[in-house]
């Protein structure tokens, strides 16, 4: 009978502790899951920042797009150039967009562009186009 106990006992400690320690160890591969170590952080840039032209009723403007870094070779990109928006996923890392600006009847007008890329995390740039009649 008391060798029976002492069975019983050890077996029901060994599944206490082993029910623990499963317990704890899903919890820390879930926790990890999220971890990458090598990432890096996703940049964005526009250029140049600010186009500024004077004397002028409509222009034709290059703004320059480029991005790095992420987890992954390709990107998601949305661009606003304040007339027209884009979305691509690009497996690349520049690219160039050019816009028609019109005053129309504004004798100054400022259009703002914005640039975000995805890849892992996120990234932003933003920059304008200034005319003055």
């Amino acid at each position: 009978m008391k060798m029976k106990k002492l069975l019983v006992s050890a077996l029901a400690s060994t599944f206490i502790l082993g029910v623990g320690y499963t317990s704890t160890s899903a919890e820390a591969a879930e926790s990890s899951e999220g971890i990458t170590p090598f990432a890096v952080p996703v940049d964005a840039s526009i250029s140049p920042l600010r186009d500024n032209f004077k004397g002028v009723s409509s222009k034709s403007v290059t703004k320059n797009l480029s991005w790095g870094g992420g987890t992954t070779p390709y990107y998601n990109a949305y661009y606003e150039d304040g007339i027209t928006s884009r979305s691509f996923t690009a497996n690349y890392y520049s690219t160039s967009a050019t816009a028609q600006y019109d005053l129309g009847p504004y004798s100054t007008y400022t259009w703002n562009n914005y640039l975000r890329v995805t890849n892992g995390s996120s990234a932003t740039a933003s920059a304008s186009v200034i005319l003055t009649r």
